[in-house]
């Protein structure tokens, strides 16, 4: 697991950190990385994506909001929690979809709170699925799983930079997979909406400019299920 503390005060950093690896159900394997500036921030993470993010609102050069919204744009699963000193930056916050917020003064229990709960999504959103492949095993995250494409008995799992396959069938996949934000959207694809950039006629486009054929007998569905799922999932 990857940490970021992100603040443009150094004293506030160090306070975040040694306040947050005191804490009993902190993981030993994690790593936080310090991150003086919003600029920094995004450049740790497009080269090595973070999975918590603490995030100051107000700094000097990128914002904690104009860092977080841009990093958003790229990164449906990464958990954000913002601190501020003001409480009027809160509603601003959650059109980054942010996990939390976090007034300062900073205290234990503040971040106790706040990080064993984001701890708890994190575990919720990396399950892996086990692909075999001839003499080849892959584990992978199915946070990371952009669609499945079925040709014939040939599945193929589509990640931002790799593809995987597997024999099998689509629907044994579909049934395992929709709890966590898999639509069916049509005969040969199976798609995360957590990855959906646009819906146009009978086109979706992915967060990466993939394209996934969408079936017309499904178009109402799917929409309708997307729907469903920014209200519940995405401010």
């Amino acid at each position: 697991m990857r940490i970021a503390i992100c603040d443009d005060e150094k004293i506030i950093r160090e306070e975040l950190k040694s306040v947050l690896t005191s804490i009993d159900v902190f993981p030993i394997e994690a790593m936080v990385i310090d991150c003086p500036s919003g600029a920094t921030l995004i450049a740790n993470h497009v080269e090595h994506p973070f999975d918590i993010i603490f995030l100051d609102i107000e700094m000097k050069g990128v914002s904690g909001l104009e860092a977080g919204h841009m990093i958003r744009n790229t990164d449906r699963n990464v958990i954000i929690i913002f601190l501020t000193s003001h409480q009027q930056y809160v509603f601003q916050s959650f059109r980054t979809e942010a996990f939390d917020f976090i007034l300062k003064p900073i205290t234990k229990e503040k971040i106790s709170d706040v990080f064993s709960r984001a701890l708890q999504k994190y575990k919720e959103q990396h399950h892996i699925v086990h692909i075999k492949w001839m003499d080849s095993t892959w584990v992978i995250d199915v946070s990371s799983i952009v669609y499945l494409e079925s040709n014939r008995r040939q599945i193929t799992f589509v990640t931002k930079d790799e593809r995987y396959a597997c024999i099998g069938r689509l629907s044994d996949y579909e049934s395992r997979l929709v709890p966590y934000g898999f639509l069916r959207c049509h005969q040969s694809f199976l798609i995360n909406m957590n990855y959906i950039k646009s819906i146009e006629n009978t086109a979706i486009t992915t967060t990466y400019n993939q394209d996934v054929h969408m079936s017309v007998r499904k178009k109402q569905y799917c929409l309708k299920a997307f729907s469903n799922f920014l209200v519940k999932y995405r401010v």
